[in-house]
């Protein structure tokens, strides 16, 4: 079986993801250390030939617009876990190697990078990228649909996943903005940190 994803990203400016970061960076406690955000709006489903369903929601205006939107076609096997486990979906451990391989994008030929290039390219010297998926509970699928947030963070003694918890999952007029836990599940990985070369970790290894 194989986990299959999209990814879709503005062309332009993601007025979601720019109006977030000010806020975040002027009214959150720890904001100071949240340097720039981006998002994805993330597909994603396991099967055992997911390219014909995959060819279908890009087909669909509701899943990807080419005007708007680039996008990225990911393949991960084995599957990453399941999704729908609610238990999981409370900061659990998103897997170093999601969203997987790219296999298809509007990007001609289709870059190794693909993740970071819908996600505001590498992680910039001195900081460190934390990505967040975050899925509304109870959803049964097939498809599962939800968000992918790239928190840009500066490299400090903080712990970058405490850190981008606290910036991401609405808890006070203080701390979180992007999703609520009360409606929503999450999943969270640190990638590359101040020793790395800006890519981030599934496409380094992805590229050994």
């Amino acid at each position: 079986m194989i986990q299959t994803t999209l990814l879709t990203s503005h062309k332009g400016v993601d007025l979601h993801a720019a109006t977030a970061v000010r806020v975040m960076q002027r009214r959150l406690a720890t904001g100071k250390a949240l340097r720039a955000l981006y998002r994805c709006e993330l597909h994603t489903f396991t099967a055992a030939d997911g390219r014909e369903l995959a060819a279908e929601l890009l087909g669909r205006g509701r899943y990807y617009n080419p005007n708007k939107h680039h996008y990225g076609h990911f393949e991960l096997a084995p599957p990453a876990g399941d999704w729908r486990d609610a238990a999981s979906l409370r900061g659990g451990e998103l897997a170093a190697a999601w969203p997987g391989q790219p296999v298809g994008s509007d990007f001609v030929p289709v870059p190794a990078d693909l993740a970071d290039r819908l996600l505001g390219g590498p992680v910039p010297p001195g900081c460190v990228a934390a990505d967040v998926v975050s899925l509304p509970l109870g959803e049964s699928g097939p498809v599962l649909s939800g968000v992918l947030w790239r928190l840009i963070l500066i490299a400090d003694d903080q712990d970058p996943r405490r850190l981008a918890e606290s910036l991401a999952v609405v808890r006070s007029g203080e701390q979180g903005l992007l999703l609520n836990p009360h409606q929503e599940g999450w999943l969270l990985a640190v990638r590359g940190g101040p020793e790395s070369d800006g890519t981030s970790t599934a496409n380094r290894k992805e590229l050994r």
